[in-house]
């Protein structure tokens, strides 16, 4: 037996009670109580519901509204953020088909234009 197991020592680090047991979760989420899930899914949603009313509705949109549903499945409310969804994607369908419209009544001019002999 070797003389350094009689003798007293300080412990290393590691080897203390109160030394910190690797996790796999990151700092910040370790201080997140029970819940915390359901409400950051709320927030994302609410987040990217905001995001779809101004842009890439198409990705935004849909994002929103799943979120909103795990969030809903996790006890969490997040009935703004699903609303803001399909405003997003309600209005992002619109705007396509004002788009179409306007093509389609530009063509319908000139076409008419055209038979009627005036000049474009």
């Amino acid at each position: 037996m070797s003389s350094y197991s009689s003798q007293s020592r300080t412990p290393y680090p590691s080897e203390q009670p109160f030394a910190a047991t690797p996790s796999r979760k990151s700092p910040a989420m370790s201080f997140a109580g029970p819940g915390h899930e359901g409400k950051r899914a709320a927030q994302l949603s609410l987040a990217y519901g905001v995001l779809g009313m101004f842009l890439f509705w198409f990705v935004f949109g849909p994002m929103a509204i799943s979120s909103a549903n795990k969030a809903e499945r996790m006890g969490e409310s997040a009935a703004g953020g699903r609303l803001l969804g399909w405003v997003a994607i309600i209005l992002g369908v619109l705007s396509i088909l004002m788009v179409i419209g306007f093509f389609l009544m530009f063509a319908a001019g000139l076409s008419t234009a055209f038979e009627n002999g005036i000049p474009v």
